[in-house]
């Protein structure tokens, strides 16, 4: 099974799509550019393993923003119902559009929360967030929507930046970064033992839970987002050496503490 991340950057991409030709030889040459979301994927892909995947012919991706994800299922499991939603109307768009553009008609896309998807109670095989919950309120994250549109059987995966944070670097080189972490992010309440028993609570089994993105990953991220601060040559520059970061940070799978918290649940028996 071919899981490949960000193929579609450079037609998603606001900065890319302005410049087409240089684009294609930048992605040719540097492959993915943002290094945070390289990390997610990367954390994504690997999560992957942990799923029956064999089984899976019904997706939602709660949360979709710009659809990468979305379309990185769609392409890896062909015979699977992938559906993109999300409460942005632009991005949803943009995702059916490019959808639409690069045939994938097993990609279907829906604007508004889970709760206005009609007639899919026991619908889906696997229900997927990247980085969504913690811009929700506590209370109002839809463990119990997912849970409903869920069969029996099937799975959640939850992925949140932990609520205890590493840093290396001065903070105050990411003073703009923090201010904007206090407006977005209100429900960054959880460590991993918070939202494995959330995850409990809402009926499912815990099938898997780990943290994510130790310090070789920061060190990556900080060099990544300093380095485009700083312009777009600093940013491709610094692109190599701030990938091998991240991926050296995934030799130490079993690491006791890290930025990211992920679990995955199965749903429970009726």
């Amino acid at each position: 099974m071919n899981i490949v991340f960000g193929r579609m950057q450079d037609q998603m991409s606001g900065r890319m799509k302005k410049y087409p030709t240089l684009a294609r030889v930048i992605k040719r040459i540097f492959g993915y550019t943002l290094v945070g979301n390289y990390a997610r994927a990367l954390t994504f892909k690997q999560l992957l393993e942990q799923l029956p995947l064999d089984k899976i012919r019904a997706v939602l991706d709660l949360g979709c923003g710009y659809g990468e994800y979305s379309f990185m299922m769609a392409e890896a499991f062909p015979n699977a119902q992938v559906t993109a939603l999300d409460i942005n109307a632009g991005s949803v768009q943009d995702i059916e559009r490019l959808a639409r553009k690069n045939g994938f008609k097993n990609l279907e896309t829906h604007i508004g929360t889970i709760d206005t998807l009609e007639e899919r109670s026991g619908f889906y095989d696997f229900v997927f967030s990247v980085d969504v919950f913690e811009h929700i309120k506590e209370a109002e994250m839809p463990f119990k929507q997912a849970h409903e549109k869920l069969k029996t059987g099937g799975h959640l995966l939850i992925k949140i930046p932990n609520k205890d944070q590493l840093t290396i670097l001065p903070e105050d080189w990411f003073e703009d970064h923090h201010h904007w972490l206090e407006d977005e992010h209100i429900g960054q309440v959880y460590d991993l033992e918070g939202l494995s028993k959330r995850m409990q609570q809402e009926g499912f089994d815990v099938v898997y839970a780990a943290y994510g993105d130790g310090w070789w990953s920061r060190l990556g991220w900080e060099l990544g987002y300093l380095s485009h601060k700083a312009g777009p040559v600093w940013q491709l520059l610094c692109l190599p050496l701030a990938k091998l970061m991240v991926r050296i940070d995934f030799l130490f799978r079993h690491r006791k503490k890290g930025n990211t918290i992920q679990v995955i649940g199965r749903k429970r028996g009726e």
